[in-house]
């Protein structure tokens, strides 16, 4: 039985993330809602959604930039719907997860406006030979701290399989109460939202152009 759309919405670089999100949308599948799983470059509206699970790869204590527009695009929308995250991460098993996790945490007060129903934190892959463009070249880099990792997939789908169970059980009793009367929206697309977004924007413009990822 169908229990309303949702949207998985995820930003991958170089694919990793995009198969976490597929999973996690196959996990929403078998609990019964119908879900869509899309990259965020390709949302072009979430009206149709009545849930929205939004993630992307987190590393140095940022999202991407694709993450970051998203949610300042789509703000005034997610402020009236459930709405979970997820990031991934950890590629060496020797940096604490709740390292990571409290970095997240601090990027994630910034959208103080958005309050999602679950935060999951996941481990990542790291392969240097699928990096690409301008990420082979940083990792190159004498100073950089990925150079000496190994290959790694710390990516564990037991837990992922069982936070996209618990995100589907949150947003099934969130839809079985009843609905409150719908007040007006935030102007975040004149206030929280833009003003996050022109400091992220503002911040990667500080990065020498040949540093940038290319579009």
């Amino acid at each position: 039985m169908m229990k309303g759309l949702i949207l998985v919405a995820y930003e991958s670089p170089h694919g990793s993330t995009a198969e976490v999100a597929q999973r996690i949308a196959a996990e929403l599948r078998a609990s019964g809602f119908e879900v869509d799983c899309r990259a965020m470059r390709e949302v072009r509206s979430i009206g149709d959604y009545r849930a929205i699970v939004v993630g992307a790869p987190f590393y140095f204590g940022r999202w991407p930039r694709a993450a970051r527009r998203f949610l300042g695009r789509f703000g005034p929308d997610l402020v009236h719907r459930q709405v979970a995250l997820f990031a991934t991460g950890q590629v060496d098993a020797r940096q604490p997860v709740e390292q990571i996790t409290g970095q997240l945490d601090t990027m994630l007060r910034r959208y103080d406006w958005l309050h999602p129903v679950s935060v999951g934190m996941f481990g990542g892959r790291w392969d240097p030979d699928g990096l690409d463009g301008v990420h082979r070249w940083l990792n190159k880099l004498p100073a950089s701290p990925l150079r000496v990792l190994p290959v790694a997939d710390l990516r564990s789908w037991p837990d992922i399989d069982k936070w996209a169970g618990e995100v589907g059980r949150r947003f099934e009793a969130a839809a079985a109460q009843p609905h409150p009367v719908q007040t007006r929206a935030p102007s975040l697309s004149r206030a929280a939202a833009p003003f996050t977004v022109i400091r992220e924007y503002l911040g990667d413009q500080q990065l020498p152009s040949r540093l940038r990822k290319p579009r």
